[in-house]
């Protein structure tokens, strides 16, 4: 449980340095709708703006409150793609049916069979 948190807090991080450093190099922003375009100008504020939308983005669909425009679009959606994903992937990694493990394992007998008689 701890290692999922870890991960999630990973992601999190890396998108949100992704999101700042493409509001920095002008190739992408994160705008507030809420926010006074003075306060948005602060650094601090580009910081937790960032954290925020990449919580958000990574762990439900969005608020809407904050739009990405540019390269920080696409980067988005790959975050998104990836909030959807993996809990997909670590359902079925981690709770496999008892039929595919009873499968798996009289696969493995008749494999370890098969190489016994050559």
């Amino acid at each position: 449980m701890l290692a999922l948190f870890i991960l999630y807090i990973n992601i999190t991080l890396a998108f949100s340095v992704l999101y700042c450093a493409l509001e920095l190099t002008g190739f992408g922003n994160i705008t507030d709708h809420y926010a006074a375009p003075s306060h948005q100008s602060q650094p601090f504020d580009l910081v937790t703006r960032s954290f925020y939308f990449s919580s958000i983005t990574l762990l439900s669909v969005g608020y809407g409150d904050i739009t990405p425009f540019g390269w920080a679009r696409a980067a988005a959606i790959v975050e998104a793609m990836i909030g959807y994903i993996l809990p997909a992937a670590l359902v079925i990694k981690y709770f496999q049916l008892p039929q595919y493990d009873a499968m798996r394992a009289s696969d493995k007998k008749r494999t370890h069979s098969d190489n016994a008689s050559l």
